[in-house]
């Protein structure tokens, strides 16, 4: 506080210059509490100037202000005035220096305090902050652990009764099924992939052949969601009873040319002999001539 004494007929030398609080530290000036509690001093040693002065001197205070960083104006310094009789001043001069002093030292003391407190709470605030930082990762991490431990147990679910849908459709064309496996983060092992080996076995006869490729091909698209190997063992077995029943057809074909080829001469001989049977014949033995004659008859092919 800036104090200037002034006598009624001029100044009162030496101008008694009192500053009350020095400029503040870097701390001091970080916290509206701190410009708060200066406000307090300045106002208070103005009262305390007023009292010492008494009721005949005049008193003209100007103040001076700082905008605190919650929007509201603190004094932070002021000018004061002083106009009365040499008796009055001089009880202003004599103000208790010590006093003043002490006030001014118990502020600081405050400040300091305050500054200390201030300091200690941004630490345990941090320290807090880094905590729950920590907490928020490790939470982070177990989730995404309880959901990959989800998943793997899915695909071995998902695996298992894939892996069935083959054995059971194979048969006895089907072999054991093996499995492999994965480490979770658990440290658990989950069933990841898996195999059956089916046979492709050719039969004793196309027909059996055909038969088999049909089972394996069955086999092979019986999961409900067929894989890329999958869908190749079913694309080779369907082409083996594609041949089977090319097979098949072929034998067919050649059993039917055999029969006409054994069909002919009969024809010819029936045909070549021209005798009827006589309706005259009588006995067992025209009965059995005309049956005979017509059985042979009935293996002559349609032209």
């Amino acid at each position: 506080m800036q104090v200037t004494s002034m006598l009624s007929a001029g100044y009162l030398e030496p101008m008694q210059n009192v500053s009350r609080v020095q400029k503040l530290t870097d701390y001091e000036k970080d916290t509206d509490q701190s410009k708060q509690l200066k406000e307090q001093e300045i106002l208070a040693e103005e009262q305390a100037l007023k009292a010492k002065l008494g009721d005949s001197a005049q008193v003209h205070t100007v103040y001076h202000y700082t905008m605190g960083t919650d929007g509201k104006r603190y004094i932070t310094g002021a000018s004061v005035t002083m106009k009365g009789s040499e008796e009055d001043l001089s009880r202003v001069s004599g103000f208790a220096t010590e006093d003043l002093q002490s006030a001014k030292k118990e502020v600081n003391e405050a400040l300091r305090n305050d500054a200390e407190k201030s300091e200690k709470n941004q630490t345990i605030i941090k320290a807090e902050n880094e905590k729950r930082k920590t907490e928020s990762e490790k939470d982070k991490a177990e989730d995404e652990k309880d959901a990959q431990v989800r998943e793997l147990k899915q695909i071995q679910s998902e695996v298992i009764a894939h892996e069935a849908a083959h054995q059971a459709a194979a048969g006895e064309l089907g072999g054991g099924v093996s499995y492999t496996y994965t480490q979770g983060p658990d440290g658990q092992k989950y069933i990841t992939g898996g195999e059956v080996p089916i046979r492709f076995k050719e039969g004793a006869t196309p027909e059996e052949t055909l038969r088999n490729m049909q089972k394996v091909q069955a086999a092979a698209n019986a999961p409900a969601d067929p894989s890329g190997q999958d869908m190749r063992v079913a694309a080779k077995a369907a082409a083996l009873a594609s041949k089977a029943r090319s097979e098949i057809a072929q034998e067919n074909s050649a059993e039917h040319t055999e029969t006409v080829a054994k069909g002919t001469p009969i024809f010819e001989a029936v045909k070549g002999d021209e005798r009827q049977p006589s309706p005259e014949k009588n006995g067992v033995m025209s009965i059995l001539a005309s049956v005979k004659e017509l059985q042979i008859m009935s293996l002559i092919p349609a032209a």
